[in-house]
């Protein structure tokens, strides 16, 4: 009865792994009968390959006591240690190991080997296994079963007015080439480049505009004064880094769909340390035909690895709504305030239409604690 009070204890402890999209391990170390150390998997989020359960609680019990030996002392761990936390568990001087199911694929105390009873160690430890076993199981098939669940389903966001405040960066850029050649930038020339690549929004002006310079020269303007604004001065929108590191937290595929090119969306991106959490870019580097048409999402969805039905996407703009819905994609439309023209018929083309992030990262934590 004694062991499974404090297996109950570490499977709390695993709780807390699963509540931030953890592998649920947990693991507590008892000295007598008091708990002197707690921990979790915190693997993923602190993007630590050593913050495992088994060596969070080592270290808190060492803080505890003022001691690395841990010589009097019980490790109650919900999943059969790995080499790694069985080779500290050796140096620790742990005694005695508890643990509840068995770790098949990189177990050290018994399934793939057994370093606690190697005598060739200066130390051995003995051990008590499946313990509330079925529980323990029971967590962790519960949590792969819904990792499996989220790998099939995939977040595709635009960039500029989506989840990035630049939609001003293009009217900027746009303003000081028309100015340049002497023109007033046309009151519609913003909405009708708005789905086109950057190659064919220069052909399109260079031709509709006369203007002097080849398309390669133009595109070479734009893109210094462009590059220029990303780097410095463009924002995320509120809630967007939380959203989506909530998303890849909890192992879902996310992806940009842009007509935009790497070397303006990537140095944002790199400045709020979110490029890791994309699985898939598919932008104007791919030469894919405008967002009137539904290549470039089901590209992206491709790349993640999602099928299209499974696919939720972010877009500021009707004719990209229009076209994910007929990749087969829900489609969500976002506010943005320099697009206010725009809203009426991103509401009446969208699934569903939100004014920020906040909701949606509220709605899914809110979701995830009902169940």
């Amino acid at each position: 009865m004694e062991h499974e009070y404090y297996m109950r204890l570490a499977l709390e402890q695993a709780n807390k792994a699963k509540q931030l999209g953890e592998i649920p391990i947990g693991c507590v170390i008892v000295r007598g009968d008091e708990v002197i150390g707690r921990g979790y998997n915190l693997r993923m989020n602190k993007n630590n390959a050593l913050a495992h359960a088994e060596i969070m609680a080592i270290n808190e019990a060492c803080d505890n006591i003022g001691d690395w030996r841990l010589e009097e002392c019980t490790l109650y761990v919900t999943v059969e240690p790995c080499p790694m936390c069985t080779g500290a568990i050796l140096q620790a001087r742990i005694p005695r190991v508890v643990y509840g199911t068995h770790n098949k694929k990189a177990g050290c105390v018994g399934s793939i080997y057994d370093l606690l009873s190697d005598k060739r160690f200066n130390h051995t430890a003995e051990v008590t296994s499946g313990v509330l076993g079925e529980k323990c199981a029971a967590v962790m098939k519960d949590f792969f079963k819904e990792f499996r669940k989220r790998e099939k389903q995939g977040f595709i966001f635009d960039f500029d007015g989506t989840i990035a405040d630049s939609s001003y960066v293009w009217e900027k850029v746009d303003s000081d080439f028309f100015k340049a050649h002497g023109m007033e930038i046309p009151s519609d020339y913003g909405e009708k480049i708005s789905t086109m690549s950057f190659y064919e929004g220069a052909v399109f002006t260079k031709n509709t505009y006369n203007i002097e310079e080849s398309v390669e020269e133009i595109m070479a303007g734009w893109h210094d004064g462009a590059v220029h604004e990303y780097e410095r001065n463009v924002k995320l929108k509120p809630y967007v880094v939380e959203y989506i590191r909530f998303l890849k937290r909890k192992s879902f595929k996310v992806g940009l769909a842009t007509a935009s090119n790497p070397e303006f969306y990537l140095p944002v991106l790199k400045k709020y340390a979110i490029t890791e959490c994309f699985d898939a870019f598919a932008d104007g580097k791919l030469g894919l035909p405008n967002k009137e048409n539904p290549d470039i999402y089901l590209k992206c969805a491709e790349m993640m690895g999602v099928e299209p039905k499974n696919c939720t996407v972010y877009e500021d703009i009707p004719q990209g709504i229009k076209s994910a819905k007929t990749a087969g994609m829900t489609a969500i439309g976002v506010f943005d305030e320099r697009s206010v023209h725009r809203h009426d018929g991103v509401k009446a083309a969208a699934d569903r239409y939100i004014t920020g992030f906040k909701e949606e990262l509220e709605s899914m934590t809110d979701h995830r604690k009902d169940k």
